[in-house]
């Protein structure tokens, strides 16, 4: 239970990360993918009232890991070309793009000498 309990944590915290790089989100979508994989052909087989073996536990998590790579790299590819397309036409604001301040106030001159 204690093992199940630290999977479901490292796999929220995995899931909870923000990928800059597409190297970061293939290593992030192959992570999350082959733990997916692996957890789903663990399922099936408890389940099915049969223990997995180990190969057919690896295949899984290999399978999963193809899957997670080549989804994150279409992903990236494609907010990529998104952002790289509308970024500069429109006045889109997207996620990490901060408003101007309504606290900072341009400097004007004054009449009256001060």
């Amino acid at each position: 239970m204690r093992k199940l309990r630290h999977i479901i944590i490292s796999t929220t915290l995995l899931s909870t990360t923000a990928c800059s790089t597409l190297n970061d989100s293939v290593k992030l979508g192959s992570t999350m993918g082959a733990i997916t994989g692996a957890a789903a052909v663990h399922a099936g087989f408890n389940s099915a009232g049969q223990n997995p073996s180990s190969q057919d536990v690896t295949n899984g998590a290999l399978i999963g890991l193809a899957l997670g790579a080549l989804t994150s790299y279409i992903n990236h590819k494609e907010v990529e070309k998104e952002r790289s397309n509308e970024y500069y036409d429109t006045q889109n604001i997207h996620f990490g793009d901060l408003p101007p301040s309504p606290f900072i106030f341009p400097k004007t001159k004054r009449k009256g000498g001060r």
